[in-house]
């Protein structure tokens, strides 16, 4: 038994297998994907739940990524303390903006604002004149961002320089929605006012759609973690993360017996259940009860019952290899994708990788 064999065995709870060769190999598929354009690296929220430090370590050493986005600059603050050694000059945006409370974390952390109101734009050209900032331009999501009617007052503000320009796609999860073309012309227009700043508009869905939408930098973030950003399946994403948690009891049950809470699963047959030490404490959505499936030697197990904090039953019965209490049950993996475990959960992806429980132990392979 090597050593990652023995911390499995005596591992009580789950824990998360992440490729970091394979993170890395989905930045290089995205970056070819779109070649003219320089490629970011998206790790806000923990990097979707994988972990933001080590994922960006490995984006930048590995693959050469120089630009990250992150939500908040607190976490800016963070990820410029990590990249000291891998990249320290990497240019960090926060999407969020800034407010007059965190200016000084954007000085110290040397962080890039994007800009989305004209409040964030007064309060960065006057505290930090002609320190670029990057523009975010409302072009329909109609969340954050910037009034098309209103750039042109920004553009003529004393103090502003815009170094990137850019939009975000409401509809990419279907690329053939007619409003992706819409919000594409409607920043290609509205990006003459800035002619000498950089221009972004794809996400994960934008870069692997038409070259059309890829413009000068590419911002993908879901992809990178192993999921699809579309509203189906891509395999050319490789799998990142294996999700597993160990058997912790095996039990037969007869006809007439339920599992788990509120009955919701009751066998008409002999039947045998392992309890698996994992819940929607950490990660797995209570949706998938009675849905979703796990592989334990190698075959599928659903579900049996509902999923509860810390604890799953799966049915175990037709296995033809039976699992032995401290077996390996994995929710996620490449025999099951993240698009599929979101499905079956009635989540979608994204909703699934970030909301990971602090109680999985992430391993990095």
């Amino acid at each position: 038994m090597n050593k990652k064999d023995a911390k499995d065995a005596v591992t009580s709870g789950p824990w998360a297998e992440i490729d970091l060769s394979a993170l890395c190999a989905n930045y290089d598929m995205l970056s070819a994907a779109a070649p003219a354009a320089e490629t970011a690296g998206v790790v806000k929220c923990n990097a979707y739940g994988v972990g933001m430090e080590p994922a960006a370590k490995a984006l930048a050493k590995r693959s050469g990524c120089q630009t990250f986005f992150v939500a908040y600059p607190e976490e800016g603050a963070i990820l410029r303390a990590a990249l000291a050694g891998d990249a320290p000059d990497a240019d960090i945006f926060v999407f969020h903006g800034p407010s007059p409370t965190t200016l000084g974390v954007f000085r110290d952390a040397r962080l890039t604002p994007v800009i989305n109101s004209a409040e964030q734009a007064g309060w960065w050209a006057q505290a930090f004149p002609s320190i670029p900032c990057a523009l975010h331009a409302d072009t329909g999501m109609n969340r954050l961002g910037l009034g098309l009617e209103t750039l042109g007052d920004i553009n003529a503000l004393s103090g502003m320089n815009v170094s990137v320009f850019m939009s975000h796609l409401a509809c990419g999860a279907e690329p053939d929605h007619e409003m992706n073309a819409r919000q594409r012309d409607a920043f290609a227009e509205a990006s003459a006012l800035f002619p000498d700043a950089r221009k972004s508009l794809a996400a994960s869905a934008g870069v692997l759609m038409d070259a059309s939408y890829h413009y000068d930098v590419t911002r993908p973030g879901i992809a990178l973690y192993g999921a699809s950003p579309f509203s189906e399946d891509e395999r050319r994403i490789k799998s990142v993360i294996t999700l597993k948690a160990p058997i912790i009891q095996i039990r037969d049950i007869n006809p007439g017996d339920s599992v788990g809470y509120n009955a919701t699963f009751t066998a008409t047959k002999p039947a045998r259940i392992a309890t698996v030490s994992i819940g929607y404490g950490d990660g797995i959505p209570v949706g998938g009860s009675g849905r979703a499936c796990a592989i334990v030697n190698g075959e599928r197990a659903q579900i049996a019952g509902r999923v509860s904090m810390d604890l799953i039953g799966l049915d175990i019965t037709s296995l033809a290899e039976p699992p032995k209490i401290g077996d390996a049950a994995a929710f996620l993996g490449p025999d099951i994708r993240i698009f599929e475990a979101a499905s079956a959960c009635g989540v979608n992806s994204y909703e699934l990788l970030t909301g990971l429980g602090g109680r999985v132990d992430r391993r990095y392979l």
